[in-house]
C-alpha cells in the first residue's frame, strides 16, 4: 500500500500539529479542556475531555473516543488504520496503540519503499489498559477486559478477559475467582 498525501491533507496535518502542540503539555484541568477543544476540531469523534498532558496523536481523523474515557500521560494514539475507544475505558500512562506497520516481505527492496499495512484497533466499552501496554494493528479488546501493565497485545482478546504478557494471553475471565489476580 503506497501512501501519497494531497496538499490539503498536509495543510490539515500542519494545522493540527500546530494547534495541538500549543496545548499538548499544559497541566490539568485547563490543559484537559483546551486539548478537548482542539481535538474536537480534528478527530473523527470525541466524547470525553480527560485527555492528559503529553498524549501524542497521529492521523487524528481516524480516532474515535467514547464517553467517560481517561487517557493518561504519555499515551500514543495512531489513527492511520483506525482507532476506536469505547465508553468507560481507562488507559494508563505510557500505552501505545499502533494501527499500522511496515511491509517487509521483499528482502531486495528497502523496507521504507514497501509501504504500510493498516488495520483498525477497537477497544470495546469498559476496557482497562495498564501502564505501558502496547496494542498492535487489527486487534479488538472485548468489553470489560483488563490488560496487565507491560503487555503487548497482538491478537484480539475476548470480552471480560484478563490478559497479560508478551505477547498477551488470557490468564482468566473476570468474575471467576474473586478480585485477586494479576495486577494491571
Amino acid at each position: 500500500m503506497s501512501t501519497k498525501y494531497s496538499l490539503a491533507a498536509y495543510a490539515r496535518a500542519a494545522a493540527f500539529f500546530t494547534l495541538y502542540g500549543t496545548v499538548k503539555y499544559l497541566p490539568p484541568p485547563l490543559g484537559d479542556a483546551l486539548r478537548f477543544a482542539v481535538l474536537k476540531l480534528f478527530v473523527a469523534e470525541i466524547r470525553s475531555w480527560k485527555i492528559k498532558d503529553g498524549v501524542t496523536i497521529w492521523f487524528p481523523e481516524g480516532v474515535r473516543i467514547g464517553r467517560h474515557v481517561t487517557i493518561n500521560e504519555g499515551v500514543f494514539l495512531d489513527g492511520f488504520g483506525g482507532l476506536s475507544i469505547g465508553n468507560h475505558c481507562r488507559i494508563a500512562h505510557g500505552c501505545s496503540f499502533i494501527s499500522e506497520d511496515h511491509v517487509f516481505d521483499d528482502p531486495d527492496t528497502p523496507i521504507w519503499q514497501q509501504g504500510k499495512r493498516a488495520s483498525p484497533i477497537t477497544l470495546e466499552d469498559d476496557v482497562w489498559c495498564g501502564c505501558g501496554v502496547k496494542v498492535m494493528r487489527g486487534v479488538t479488546i472485548g468489553r470489560g477486559s483488563v490488560i496487565a501493565a507491560g503487555s503487548v497485545v497482538t491478537r484480539s482478546i475476548p470480552p471480560n478477559s484478563i490478559a497479560m504478557g508478551v505477547p498477551a494471553r488470557v490468564v482468566r475471565t473476570r468474575g471467576t475467582g474473586g478480585d485477586r489476580g494479576p495486577a494491571a
